[in-house]
């Protein structure tokens, strides 16, 4: 998700962007703060809100609020750091969602009831109810924590269930012993005959609906983004079939009509083309959709323009400028040979003299492009298989690179250019992916 954008990419399927990453932690910091700065707002609509209390207590309320939503923010996206690998190893974005959602609103009550605290500290001199709240509170989770670690222990020594779905259920029932003690607090008080902490209740049930409301939409984004890029990744994955699918055909046709000519006029020109044609099509075949190094797709689109040199002979020409391009850089595969393919089926071929396609590489130190360039003759129209290959394209480089990487088309009377530009990223992991992305 471009918002972490996206989450570039990570290796497991969850829906939830990664909160280990940096740049999703500012991202998301920035957004709460905006929320904060609109629920202070908000009030000032109301009766009794005046140019005093903007002047006098409007930054105050506003620092407290930022207080309290950036800690609730900041403890959830480390614990859902943490848990990362425990929740991807669930498999279903349901209990993903239900998990995430008990502990944001967890977590909600914890900083409630930290903040009820330090603030009854400094303003009350009768501290015992809350005191006596609070022992309640530790009493039950303490109790807890013993009796149902005994009972998981029991568990795990028998392979009943995962680990790591153990290590969940076990946070999940400790948020509910908290849950439960604060319901039953009030009957607590009722029954030891002393007063209940004036509007505590009601502080923390204000708190929890916010976060219940919010937590809910945000969840509910974060799944919507994951299911439209798993759909953008199939189909992706889906145009690139269809694009392996019009290249076999009439590529392995005019490369045997070739063999079958140098036979016996070069036989050891007509076998390099048999081996040629052997390594292009064991890439073709194979699961091509992931990245490889820059120097092994130039060495496919050698071979594969080594075999239409021959069928056309003089009318191919390909002048090479790719020097400054590392050849380390990491490129998604079978991406440059089918735009080399209809530079050539597009634009040489129906040309009678043919023509030149030029190759230019460019390199800053950090972007890379690549500019393919051929002639154009008069009849010239955009093609179907034009629009396969770069639709095909665009989105694999969005599944990568997100807005990092881009392809231009410039389409001028008298040639056709198409421009790649992608981040350069020398040692592929997806988290070295990411964070070239992102800088």
């Amino acid at each position: 998700m471009p918002f972490f954008n996206n989450d570039v990419k990570s290796n497991d399927k969850l829906f939830l962007p990664d909160f280990c990453n940096v740049y999703t932690v500012f991202l998301t910091i920035i957004v709460v703060e905006l929320l904060a700065f609109i629920l202070v707002l908000i009030p000032l609509g109301k009766t009794g809100y005046n140019w005093k209390y903007i002047n006098s207590e409007l930054l105050t309320d506003l620092a407290m609020v930022s207080w309290f939503m950036q800690w609730v923010t900041l403890v959830s996206m480390g614990l859902l750091c943490v848990f990362r690998q425990p929740l991807a190893e669930l498999k279903r974005d349901w209990l993903v969602g239900l998990f995430s959602y008990i502990l944001i609103l967890t977590v909600t009550l914890l900083v409630s009831e930290l903040a009820w605290a330090l603030n009854e500290y400094s303003i009350s001199d009768d501290l015992q109810s809350g005191r006596d709240h609070y022992w309640f509170l530790v009493k039950n989770l303490g109790l807890s924590t013993l009796t149902s670690a005994v009972g998981f222990l029991l568990v795990y020594y028998y392979h009943w269930l995962r680990t790591s779905n153990l290590f969940l259920i076990y946070v999940v029932m400790l948020g509910a012993t908290l849950f439960i003690s604060e319901l039953i607090a009030p009957i607590n008080f009722v029954l030891n005959l002393r007063p209940q902490p004036t509007g505590h209740g009601l502080f923390l049930l204000r708190n929890l609906l916010i976060s219940a409301i919010i937590s809910a939409i945000a969840l509910r984004y974060f799944y919507i983004q994951a299911q439209w890029q798993r759909e953008v990744e199939a189909t992706a994955y889906a145009q690139f079939q269809a694009l392996r699918a019009r290249i076999d055909p009439h590529f392995l046709f005019n490369s045997m009509n070739t063999i079958a000519s140098l036979i016996s006029i070069d036989p050891h020109c007509a076998e390099q083309v048999v081996e040629d044609l052997a390594d292009l099509f064991r890439v073709v075949l194979s699961d091509t959709t992931g990245l490889v190094r820059w120097q092994n797709e130039v060495k496919l689109c050698t071979q594969y323009l080594r075999i239409e040199t021959l069928r056309l002979g003089k009318r191919l020409q390909v002048n090479w400028d790719i020097d400054r391009i590392p050849e380390d850089a990491w490129f998604p595969g079978m991406c440059l040979q089918p735009l080399l393919e209809n530079a050539i089926y597009h634009g040489i071929q129906s040309l009678p003299a043919g023509g030149v396609i030029n190759l230019t590489g460019h390199f800053d130190g950090k972007i890379i492009k690549v500019e393919i360039t051929n002639p154009k003759a008069d009849t010239w129209s955009s093609p179907q298989g034009h629009q396969i290959a770069q639709t095909n394209i665009r989105q694999r480089l969005q599944i990568y690179y997100g807005q990092q990487a881009e392809i231009k088309i410039d389409q001028q009377t008298d040639f056709y250019c198409v421009m790649l530009r992608f981040p350069y990223i020398h040692d592929f992991r997806f988290d070295n992916l990411s964070k070239a992305v992102k800088s």
